[in-house]
């Protein structure tokens, strides 16, 4: 399989889940659903402090505020990210220059911190 064929392959991937996203993204109020911080830590697996560092670089959805102190987040906006985040880790194509390697561990020597008599 080819390395253009894998690329355009993962376009038409995308292209299919944004096209579903936006059927199922709707401005009409009756089709909008909030979803509160325990249910988007639960869909993303990700902690509080991670989702707020997410939204601050513009790599999450923001929050709709819904009341002076309640906020809640687009239910299709969030599963929108997910989708996105999947196909992201799928992706046939690598790019090394992005990727960790696991590294050894680190032998630690034992040193007493007294010495005894």
């Amino acid at each position: 399989m080819s390395a253009q064929f894998m690329m355009e392959s993962e376009i038409a991937k995308r292209n299919q889940i944004k096209a579903r996203s936006d059927k199922e993204f709707s401005n009409s109020p009756e089709e909008v659903t909030f979803v509160r911080l325990p249910e988007v830590k639960a869909v993303t697996g990700l902690s509080k402090s991670s989702l707020y560092a997410l939204i601050r670089a513009n790599n999450f959805p923001a929050p709709v505020r819904l009341g002076p102190r309640t906020v809640g987040w687009v239910r299709s906006e969030v599963k929108h990210w997910a989708a996105e985040r999947v196909l992201a880790s799928r992706s046939t194509v690598s790019h090394p220059g992005n990727k960790r390697m696991p590294q050894p561990a680190l032998r630690e020597t034992w040193t007493p911190s007294k010495k005894w008599a």
